[in-house]
């Protein structure tokens, strides 16, 4: 049995793309699958998947872990590595001696996520981000596969390696049918808007308050889950509610994906409200959009690529002019029509089913897998 490991020193042990995805789907295929993540349960799962557990650090010091987490795997000895984050690229020149097949998941358009990090000096993050870039080339190719989640995301890398894989962020549809909504949130007769992801400014969070500061207090509510990207998009979004908006803007905090379905059951209207920052110029189709169409809800996006044109094309909401006043506008216009908004849902929930879930493509990664691992290392 070929024994794999997944490795991340950023991503929760209960990650959806590569655990509930990515490693139960290997695990089913036959694989010996193992996730080493911070904070995991050590064991083997349900579903076949052994889970074991890293050092929880913070940014600043999670290179102290390289050592150990090399060690670690001269003792395992997969016969494949998949590591999820750009930093772990620096494992490859030290354990390819070892572990024969090595493998790149590029989550996102990582230079341009760099170029956006509150945490580094904003006169440096041009640096950072063309040494990012240039690092994430040039140890990737050391690899024997790359997977990406969308084509533009192979831009960043080289001719090498050849063996790639492009794997849409599609949710587990499973995981959504019959979701109860949680009782407490459903009961609210204002119109229900939920947000679930990191709280940033690229991702809209002060944009939301903005806009629901605009609209009176008995028209909409707002759900906000996930953790904040920044203590002063923190500070600055607990501080509006205390002033005020905690009447129609409630903190969920974070919200595991186990209950997810029933947070956005809940609600009326899934909002994705990203900014044309850098990252978010690229095509890309956010699983959170996905999730929320996936129980049946309306949509409301900014008209970025891939987004807008899919919400368009389902006719499964609005997708509007990224800022305050297009997102004010569309919030309106699902106002005034809130008898449409279960069609709309219908038909985004139909587009999950039909195109847009992992159970669609799910054996793109069974096949990678076998390519990456027929004959000899």
């Amino acid at each position: 049995m070929t024994r794999v490991v997944h490795l991340s020193v950023v991503h929760k042990p209960d990650d959806p793309r590569i655990y509930e995805r990515e490693c139960r789907t290997l695990a089913a295929a036959g694989y010996e699958v193992m996730y080493l993540a911070p904070g995991a349960a050590r064991g083997r799962d349900e579903h076949g998947v052994l889970l074991a557990p890293l050092p929880e650090r913070g940014r600043s010091t999670r290179f102290l872990d390289s050592i150990a987490i090399a060690k670690a795997l001269r003792a395992l000895r997969p016969q494949v590595l998949h590591v999820h984050d750009p930093e772990l690229l620096t494992l490859f020149p030290a354990v390819k001696a070892f572990i024969p097949r090595l493998v790149y998941d590029m989550h996102e358009y990582v230079p341009e996520a760099v170029a956006g990090k509150h945490y580094i000096p904003e006169k440096a993050r041009p640096f950072a981000s063309q040494a990012t870039a240039t690092a994430q080339k040039s140890l990737a190719a050391l690899g024997s596969g790359v997977v990406v989640v969308t084509d533009e995301q192979l831009e960043a890398l080289g001719s090498t390696p050849r063996l790639r894989l492009v794997l849409p962020n599609y949710p587990r549809l499973e995981r959504f049918a019959g979701a109860e909504p949680l009782p407490d949130l459903a009961a609210d007769p204002r119109l229900k808007l939920v947000y679930v992801g990191s709280l940033s400014r690229g991702r809209g969070c002060a944009l939301m308050l903005d806009v629901m500061e605009l609209l009176a207090a008995g028209e909409a509510v707002l759900y906000l889950g996930g953790t904040f990207a920044s203590p002063d998009m923190e500070e600055e979004t607990r501080r509006r509610l205390a002033a005020g908006l905690n009447d129609r803007v409630t903190l969920l905090g974070r919200v595991a994906p186990a209950e997810l379905p029933r947070y956005l059951a809940a609600a009326d209207v899934v909002w994705i409200p990203s900014v044309p920052t850098a990252q978010y110029r690229h095509p890309t189709i956010p699983t959170k959009l996905l999730e929320g169409m996936a129980v049946g809800l309306a949509s409301l996006v900014s008209n970025l690529p891939g987004r807008g044109e899919l919400v368009r094309l389902e006719e499964c909401g609005l997708a509007v002019e990224p800022g305050v006043e297009g997102h004010l506008r569309g919030l309106r216009r699902l106002l005034a029509n809130r008898r449409e908004l279960p069609q709309m849902g219908a038909r985004g929930r139909r587009a999950v089913e039909r195109r847009f879930c992992w159970e669609v493509v799910a054996g793109d990664l069974v096949d990678f897998y076998g390519s990456l691992c027929a004959g000899p290392a």
